[in-house]
């Protein structure tokens, strides 16, 4: 399977995820009576449409809808909540290791709490306007939801469009049967090509077509497209990110093999 429907399935399964969020919106808008914030909340999200953040959900027994396994109270969530706000405010520990550590949304865990750019309605009105409110890097430490209680950060907005050159090996996540090479000797090549695309004057588009074994990039520059934290493998990500617009990555490996990675320039702003 080619990482751009990679992407596209695990954004698929961001909404997916995000479906406890709606079914919370859903319910407080229901309770207000007409199915719509006020204008002025309204009018404050819409202002907000590129915000970015990262929450820690600590759930309780009584939260809706419920989650298996969880059995503490809603007091313990409360203070188990307040506990971690604490520990990050006096920087005893990172928001995303204690994401990683605790939070009881599975998918945005393995990320670090990232719930990547928040789009208006995704997310329980508390959650949003709490968040909007934020300056980015600060944290709220105890915002409640019918889920449970939330410890709620923002972050920088970070979204990206990349391209790739794929060296597979046999055994690879980009194997269909077909590669023969070894991971040492992709390992080798990805290096080659590597230093070749970051060479001045280099032809990213012809390295792609004539090396990546992502066969649905490969004739389009590797070009795997927008990407936002939670679409792709952390490695992936993690290297992605930090390029300059224009920059090209060392080797980096996933576990569909080595990639050598290319950040475009920054999309335009909605």
């Amino acid at each position: 399977m080619s990482l751009r429907r990679i992407a596209l399935v695990t954004a698929l399964a961001g909404v997916v995820a995000l479906t406890l969020f709606a079914l919370l919106r859903g319910r407080e808008q229901a309770a207000r009576g007409t199915g719509q914030p006020a204008p002025a909340a309204a009018d404050s999200v819409a202002r907000s449409a590129l915000v970015a953040g990262a929450h820690i959900l600590i759930a309780h027994r009584d939260g809706r809808p419920a989650l298996p396994g969880v059995t503490r109270t809603p007091d313990e969530a409360r203070t188990l909540a307040v506990r971690l706000a604490a520990e990050i405010l006096d920087n005893r520990a990172s928001f995303a290791e204690l994401a990683r550590r605790y939070s009881d949304d599975a998918r945005t865990a393995r990320h670090g709490g990232d719930l990547g750019i928040v789009q208006p309605g995704r997310l329980p009105l508390s959650l949003e306007m709490t968040l909007t409110q934020l300056e980015v890097g600060g944290i709220a430490p105890c915002i409640e939801s019918e889920a449970g209680f939330h410890v709620l950060m923002r972050v920088p907005v970070r979204r990206a469009v990349a391209r790739h050159v794929l060296i597979g090996w046999q055994g690879s996540g980009a194997d269909s049967g077909t590669i023969a090479r070894s991971r040492t000797q992709a390992e080798t090549l990805a290096g080659e090509i590597a230093a070749q695309a970051q060479a001045p004057g280099a032809d990213f588009c012809e390295l792609a077509a004539r090396y990546s074994d992502d066969e649905q990039s490969r004739f389009e520059c590797g070009l795997i497209g927008l990407v936002e934290p939670g679409n792709l493998e952390a490695a992936f990500e993690e290297a992605l990110f930090a390029l300059p617009p224009g920059g090209i990555s060392g080797v980096v490996e996933t576990t569909y093999g080595f990639h050598v990675v290319k950040r475009d320039p920054e999309p335009p702003r909605e």
